[in-house]
């Protein structure tokens, strides 16, 4: 008898799908080192390979909620397969919803006194969502609220630097500084012309720091992005005086 789980790793879900689980320990070494290529090493079981596929797919086109080392995978994450989650719930309303002819076992028992119905569950994810998407308005506006704070802040901090040009910079500004050089001889040239680093430009750093250190908080894309061009400024103001 199959135990109801409170979450799993789409392998793992595909397998119980198809009924293999007396397979597992044969099916999950490959399919965690080579998660596409289930069927040319399982041509015996082709239901799995498009039972994984299927999940795959749904969590690329977020149709079903997943986490990746334990954050909700959000839209243009850069994700590994094998640190993928989804939860029971999400996925029976999932399943329920897009191949309602199919009740797998592990999902679907026959005692549903504990459940709520189908249209219940969409009708509080409706709410949810509606929810959400107004706490994404406020959030944008708190942030163009904290930008223009923010930039009122900066011109006068460069004020107060231009009345004392002699001063040491603050810290903050010093570690802009640092970056905006880093930057410079990372993506720029020697004097003679001559390339110093293997990234063509600025995107190629970033995306090569989101990439070794994903999730990390304060090193996502977007904040990279904003701090190395705010370093680039804070670099020429101080080299042109």
């Amino acid at each position: 008898m199959t135990l109801t789980r409170s979450s799993y790793h789409p392998i793992d879900a595909a397998i119980l799908w198809c009924g293999l689980a007396g397979y597992e320990a044969e099916i999950l070494p490959i399919a965690l080192s080579h998660p596409a290529e289930l069927l040319k090493y399982f041509p015996q079981w082709p239901s799995l390979h498009l039972y994984a596929e299927r999940i795959f797919d749904a969590i690329d086109c977020h149709e079903l909620p997943a986490t990746y080392l334990g954050h909700p995978v959000e839209a243009h994450d850069r994700i590994e397969r094998a640190f993928l989650t989804i939860r029971h719930s999400d996925l029976r309303v999932w399943i329920a919803r897009y191949y309602p002819d199919e009740k797998p076992g592990f999902l679907f028992k026959n005692d549903h006194t504990q459940c709520i119905s189908l249209a219940t569950y969409l009708t509080l994810t409706a709410h949810l969502e509606a929810a959400e998407r107004e706490l994404k308005k406020v959030s944008r506006d708190y942030e163009e609220l904290v930008k223009k704070t923010s930039i009122k802040g900066q011109q006068n901090s460069d004020l107060a630097i231009k009345t004392k040009p002699s001063s040491t910079p603050s810290e903050p500004f010093l570690y802009y500084r640092i970056i905006g050089s880093l930057l410079a001889v990372i993506v720029g040239k020697s004097q003679h012309g001559q390339i110093q680093s293997i990234y063509k430009n600025q995107s190629a750093v970033v995306d090569a720091i989101t990439s070794q250190f994903p999730g990390i908080p304060g090193l996502s894309k977007r904040t990279l992005d904003r701090k190395f061009a705010e370093a680039r400024r804070l670099l020429t103001q101080a080299t042109q005086g």
